[in-house]
C-alpha cells in the first residue's frame, strides 16, 4: 500500500501519472462514443482551439484527424481489450507480485526471463517467453505483473531511467546484456559504437516496446526506418529532404540562407520575448520550454509563435511520459495518454495550417519520388512529429538540465548517485565554466544527463546473449536497445565517468546525439542527430539571455 501511494503521488515518467486519472474511469466510460474507449475525432478537435484552421488547405492536403484515427496496426493479442479486463480483474494479485519483483532484483529477473529453478519457466511463465511466442493472449498474465513491476522498480530507483537501467543490469549479472520490455539491452561503449556505426535495421518500436501506431506514434517515422546504406531507401529520402527543406548542411541546400539569417536573429527574438530576464527565470520550466518551441519553429519556418501556440508545442516535452507505454498499459489507463498525444499531433499540424506553412510540405512530399505520401498532411505529421519529439522535446530537456547544473542542482528524475559536480561545486564556478566554453559545458551536461537515454533497433542475426548467467539464442528480429546514457559513463573510455568535467579531452566521443557529435568522426555515424548543431545553438541562445550574455 505504501508503494502504491508513492506511485499515485510521484507521477513518474513511466505510467504513474496514469493512476491519478483512474478515478475518472466512470466518467470516461459514460462519455464513450461509437469508437469506444479509443476516443473520437470530436474529442481530439476540442484541444486544438488555438490552432484554428485556414479557410482552405492545398488540394490533396488531406485531414490530420483521419491520419491519427486510422485503423490500429499490429496490436498484439495480449493487448486486446479482453486482456485489459483481465488485468483489472486480477489487479490485486498482480500488484502483490509486482511489489516483490520491483523491490527484489532476483524476483524481477524471474518474471522477466524465468528461472532455472522452475522447469520451462523461461518459455511459459516470463515476459521473454511471451515475446518469443509472439505475445499470445494465453500469456497475457505474464505482462500484467511485469509492467507493474517495472513501475515499482522505477519508483525504488528515484524515478530515474538511468538508475533503473543500472539496477536491472546489476540484477541480470552486470554483464553485456539484460532483458527489458520486448528485447535485449546492451550498454558498453564498444557495443553502442558498433551499432551506431552500422547500417541499422529498425521497426516501429520505441523504448524496446512495439510502438502504438498510428495513434500514439505516426507511421513511417524517421526513427522507425532502416538505413541499409542505399541512397534510394525511404530513410535516405526522408533524411535528405529534412536537410534540404529544414536543416541545411551545405550551401547547396536552398534553405541555407534563410536558416543562417534566422540563427543570427535568434538572440534578438528571445530578447524581445523576455525583455527583462533574471537568472532565477531558469527555474521556470514552462518558460524555458516555450522559448525552445518558439526558437525551433522560428528557425524552421521563419515565424515567431505566440504564447498560446508555443504552449501547445511544449506538449512534446510534457507528454514524454506516454511515449514509452505499451498498448496494454495505454488501454489499462483508458487510452488517456494516447488521447493527449493525438490531440498534440492535431494541434501541431493545426499550427502549421494556421501559419500557412503547408506549401513547404507539399514541395517536400513531391521531392520524395516513390516514397511520396498519398496525402501531404501525412508527411507533415511525420516531420512535425520528429521536430516536436526530438527538436522541441530533446532541446527542452537539454536546456532544463543546463539550467539545473548552473545552479548546482541535480535535474529532476536524474540519477543523483551518478552525477558529481567535482571542482564545480558552487554556482559561480558553474557559471564561469559555462562562460569559458559554452559548447563544452552543454556537451558535458548532456553526457551526464542526456535528453535521449537509449534507442531501439533489432538484432540482424541470431545472437547468443548471456542473461543472469545463462546463454540464450535470440532470433533475428528481436528488439535490441542500446543505452547511450550508460555508454557515456563507460569507465574504459571516460575517466571519472560520473564527474562533471567540461574540459575533458575526449568529450566529443560521447554518444549523446546518437554518435560522436562535433568530432572529426561524425561521418562514421549514419544516424547521427540531424539537428545536433541547431539544438546546441538554441540552448546557448536561451541560456545566454538569462545570464546577461545575449543580445544587447
Amino acid at each position: 500500500q505504501a508503494i502504491l501511494a508513492q506511485a499515485i503521488s510521484a507521477q513518474t515518467r513511466i505510467f504513474a501519472a496514469g493512476f491519478v486519472a483512474l478515478s475518472l474511469a466512470p466518467q470516461i466510460a459514460a462519455q464513450g462514443s461509437s469508437r469506444g474507449l479509443l476516443g473520437s475525432k470530436a474529442a481530439i478537435m476540442t484541444s486544438t482551439e488555438s490552432a484554428s484552421q485556414p479557410l482552405k488547405n492545398p488540394e490533396g492536403w488531406g485531414s490530420i484527424e483521419e491520419v491519427v484515427n486510422a485503423p490500429l496496426i499490429d496490436v498484439s493479442q495480449d493487448a486486446w481489450w479482453i486482456s485489459v479486463i483481465g488485468m483489472w480483474f486480477f489487479i490485486v494479485i498482480n500488484l502483490i507480485q509486482a511489489v516483490f519483483a520491483g523491490l527484489c532484483g532476483c524476483i524481477f529477473v524471474t518474471i522477466s526471463i524465468g528461472t532455472c529453478c522452475i522447469p520451462c519457466s523461461d518459455r511459459c511463465c516470463s515476459a521473454m517467453g511471451s515475446v518469443l511466442a509472439g505475445r499470445p493472449l494465453y500469456m497475457a498474465w505474464t505482462w500484467w505483473r511485469y509492467v507493474l513491476a517495472g513501475l515499482i522498480a522505477l519508483l525504488r530507483n528515484g524515478a530515474s531511467r538511468l538508475a533503473l537501467f543500472e539496477w536491472e543490469w546489476r540484477a541480470f549479472g552486470s554483464g553485456d546484456w539484460w532483458w527489458h520490455g520486448e528485447g535485449v539491452w546492451c550498454w558498453s561503449y564498444k557495443d553502442c559504437k558498433r551499432i551506431l556505426q552500422s547500417q541499422q535495421v529498425r521497426k516501429s518500436a520505441f523504448g524496446c516496446i512495439n510502438a502504438c501506431i498510428p495513434d500514439l506514434f505516426a507511421t513511417n517515422l524517421l526513427i522507425f526506418l532502416s538505413n541499409d546504406g542505399s541512397s534510394d531507401s525511404e530513410w535516405a529520402a526522408i533524411r535528405r529532404a529534412l536537410h534540404e527543406f529544414f536543416i541545411p548542411i551545405s550551401g547547396d541546400d536552398p534553405s541555407k540562407g534563410d536558416y543562417d539569417s534566422r540563427v543570427a536573429e535568434l538572440p534578438n527574438k528571445i530578447k524581445a520575448d523576455v525583455p527583462s530576464p533574471k537568472f532565477e527565470d531558469l527555474n521556470d520550466t514552462t518558460l524555458m520550454q516555450k522559448l525552445v518551441a518558439k526558437s525551433v519553429f522560428y528557425i524552421m519556418f521563419g515565424e515567431w509563435l505566440d504564447d498560446t501556440d508555443a504552449l501547445t508545442l511544449t506538449g512534446w516535452r510534457t507528454n514524454a511520459t506516454y511515449f514509452i507505454l505499451p498498448r496494454l498499459v495505454q488501454r489499462f489507463l483508458f487510452n488517456l495518454g494516447i488521447k493527449k498525444v493525438k490531440a498534440l499531433r492535431v494541434g501541431t499540424v493545426g499550427i502549421v495550417e494556421k501559419q500557412g506553412m503547408q506549401e513547404v510540405f507539399v514541395r517536400m512530399n513531391n521531392s520524395l519520388g516513390r516514397w511520396k505520401r498519398k496525402q501531404d498532411v501525412k508527411l507533415c505529421d511525420e516531420i512535425m512529429y520528429v521536430i516536436g519529439f526530438a527538436g522541441i522535446g530533446g532541446t527542452s530537456a537539454c536546456v532544463e538540465s543546463c539550467a539545473c547544473f548552473l545552479q548546482n542542482k541535480i535535474p529532476k528524475e536524474s540519477y543523483r548517485d551518478a552525477i558529481n559536480f567535482g571542482q564545480y561545486s558552487t554556482q559561480d564556478a558553474m557559471i564561469a565554466a559555462y562562460k569559458n566554453n559554452k559548447d563544452a559545458y552543454i556537451q558535458e551536461t548532456c553526457r551526464l544527463d542526456p535528453p535521449v537515454t537509449s534507442a531501439t533497433g533489432v538484432l540482424k542475426a541470431m545472437t547468443t546473449v548471456k542473461l543472469a548467467g545463462r546463454d540464450y539464442e535470440m532470433p533475428a528480429g528481436i528488439l535490441n536497445q542500446y543505452v547511450v546514457s550508460m555508454a557515456n559513463r563507460d569507465s574504459t573510455v571516460f575517466k571519472e565517468p560520473t564527474v562533471f568535467k567540461p574540459d575533458r579531452s575526449n568529450l566529443t566521443q560521447a554518444f549523446t546525439w546518437n554518435g560522436a557529435a562535433f568530432s572529426s568522426e561524425e561521418g562514421e555515424y549514419p544516424r547521427i542527430c540531424p539537428g545536433r548543431y541547431l539544438s546546441l545553438t538554441i540552448a546557448k541562445a536561451i541560456i545566454d539571455h538569462f545570464l546577461g550574455l545575449g543580445a544587447k
